[in-house]
Parts: structure tokens; C-alpha cells; sequence
């Protein structure tokens, strides 16, 4: 076998980690005839994890960039001004409610700390906030500054719908991995060049610097 593992050891792997689990992959497509179950399945977790760390290097930069958009609209105390709070919905019978997102994340710190309460918001508001509703006040004036280097021919609109439409699937993809879920059936290469683009929108730099160390294009290049 593939993994080097017999078939011993490959059954207590997966009593250990449930035989639900591991028949994900004993049926997973896309690798080669040699791998075994054991191999396909090291193989997607250190992929899952290389994909969290560049997962990590697109939200900061994304959320960074709301944040220059918010400080330019709002104010650099923007988590406590009563305008933007009243702008955020919360919606009844909805799970997500950005509005009491951003009050949860703002009673944990003292007024004016907002670098903590932006650490603290969760990926989902972020991601709301590119939703059309805050087109004309936020985005209209400030997306070509927050990301500077966004396909000069985007208008505002196509620029934020753009970034909603790679944000909020990455959004999803990240709380599959953080679950640890399978990840076999996303589209792999699109979701590593959205992350690629929002990071490079935001700041070409960061991203030539993200590229030099990324370890996903090694691990799709080595799938068994």
C-alpha cells in the first residue's frame, strides 16, 4: 500500500476516526489507483491546513481594507458610532445578525479599540458587509482606496460584487475546514485564486510575499 501502513494499522485508524469518515475517502475520486485510504486522507488534512494559513493571510488583509473603508465613512471609532450600528439589519429569524455581531465583538473592549473589535468580529460580517446596502455611503467612495489594485475597468459596483462573489464562497470553505469537514469536492484551484485575488486587490505586495511561502501549490502538486 501506498502509505506504507498494513492493513492492521489501517483498521485502527479508522475505528479511531470513524468508519463514516474514512469511507469519505476509500470512495473519494481523483487520486491515483496506488493510494490508500491512509494516504488520501494525510494528504487532505495537510492541505486543509495549508489552506487555513492562506485563509488567514485573506482575512486579515480583507477585513484591513473594510476597516480603511469604514475609518474614511465613520471615523477611526467607527464600532461605536450609533449611524453605522443603525445601517447593520438584524434580521429576525436569521442566524447571522450583523448587527448584533458588531455588539457582542464591541462589549468585550473599552470604546476605541477597534483593531481588538475587528479581531473579534467573525468572517460572516465581513462578508455582509460587501452585500449591496452599503454601495452609495461605503464602497461607492472608498473601495478604489481600500483596494487599490482592483481591475482598473470595475466600476464601484462591479468591485464590490466582485469581491462578495470570491469573499463569501471562501467563507464558507473556511468554516469546512475549521469543522474539520472534507474538502474533497470544492473546487481547489478556483478557491486558491480567489484567495490570490483579494489578497493581491488589497495589496500586491503582501501578496508577492504570501506567494513565496504558500504551501498549497506544493500539496496539490503531490496529491496521490
Amino acid at each position: 500500500m501506498a502509505s506504507g501502513l498494513t492493513a492492521a494499522q489501517i483498521n485502527q485508524i479508522t475505528t479511531t476516526l470513524s468508519p463514516a469518515r474514512i469511507a469519505t475517502f476509500q470512495a473519494a475520486a481523483g487520486f491515483t489507483p496506488a493510494a490508500d485510504v491512509a494516504e488520501k486522507y494525510s494528504w487532505h488534512a495537510l492541505t486543509s491546513g495549508a489552506f487555513f494559513v492562506s485563509l488567514h493571510m485573506c482575512e486579515v488583509a480583507v477585513r484591513n481594507g473594510v476597516d480603511a473603508a469604514l475609518t474614511a465613512t465613520y471615523g477611526p471609532d467607527w464600532p461605536w458610532q450609533a449611524v453605522f450600528e443603525n445601517s447593520l439589519p438584524n434580521p429576525a429569524g436569521q442566524h447571522f445578525k450583523p448587527q448584533s455581531e458588531l455588539r457582542r465583538a464591541r462589549a468585550k473592549f473599552a470604546a476605541g479599540a477597534t483593531g481588538k473589535v475587528i479581531a473579534e468580529l467573525k468572517f460572516a460580517f465581513w462578508c455582509h458587509l460587501f452585500t449591496r446596502r452599503y454601495q452609495s455611503r461605503v464602497w461607492d467612495p472608498h473601495i478604489k482606496n481600500a483596494f487599490p489594485n482592483l481591475p482598473p475597468a470595475f466600476t464601484p459596483i462591479q468591485a464590490r460584487q466582485a469581491i462578495h462573489d470570491k469573499l463569501d464562497p471562501l467563507r464558507k470553505f473556511r468554516n469546512r475546514i475549521a469543522h474539520h469537514e472534507p474538502i474533497l469536492g470544492e473546487p481547489l484551484p478556483a478557491r486558491k485564486q480567489s484567495i490570490e485575488s483579494l489578497v493581491t486587490w488589497r495589496c500586491a505586495e503582501v501578496a508577492n510575499w504570501h506567494s513565496s511561502w504558500e504551501t498549497i501549490s506544493h500539496n496539490m502538486g503531490i496529491k496521490p
